[in-house]
């Protein structure tokens, strides 16, 4: 009896972490993370999601409450398209001066969005955030280092629908 009792509180601890942990992000039941996290002045969520078969990605931004912003409005195989990706990594941690560049940015109404991953091993430091440029002038709204969940370097494994510009500078 006490190890059925045990048991039954294990799992609704580790269930209500799970689920907590999932719902807290804008990504729908049919899709995963990709990249997301919490900004630090207002705690709303920045979401990149992937349908689940890979068939769109969405950026979302706002609250469980209030999707602020969606885009692409149409989730199909095109939606890979509005994105333009730009990522480059170096492994080997300290050692091999390890880091990593990657950002994924959009133009919607005038207004571009560019969300941001780097890091670098060197000096163990680490940034995330969304710029966000309207009429030449941005504005940076940095990520809570702590909440991220997933890494924009996961679009890697994406190259056949999304193309990484960094490719063209080599």
């Amino acid at each position: 009896m006490k190890l059925l009792s045990l048991l039954t509180g294990l799992l609704t601890i580790t269930t209500s972490f799970t689920s907590n942990s999932l719902s807290d992000r804008l990504c729908k039941g049919n899709e995963e993370i990709i990249f997301s996290f919490l900004l630090t002045k207002n705690k709303k969520i920045v979401s990149l999601c992937k349908d689940k078969q890979g068939d769109y990605l969405v950026y979302r931004f706002g609250t469980k409450e209030k999707v602020e912003l969606e885009y692409p409005q149409k989730l199909d195989k095109t939606s890979w398209k509005v994105f333009k990706l730009y990522g480059v990594k170096r492994f080997g941690g300290k050692a091999n001066a390890g880091f990593g560049d990657y950002n994924i940015s959009f133009s919607n109404n005038g207004v571009t969005y560019e969300v941001f991953e780097n890091w670098s091993d060197d000096d163990d430091t680490s940034d995330i955030g969304v710029n966000v440029t309207i009429d030449k002038k941005k504005v940076i709204l940095k990520g809570d280092i702590k909440s991220k969940q997933g890494a924009l370097l996961r679009l890697d494994g994406e190259q056949d629908k999304i193309r990484n510009t960094a490719d063209d500078e080599e």
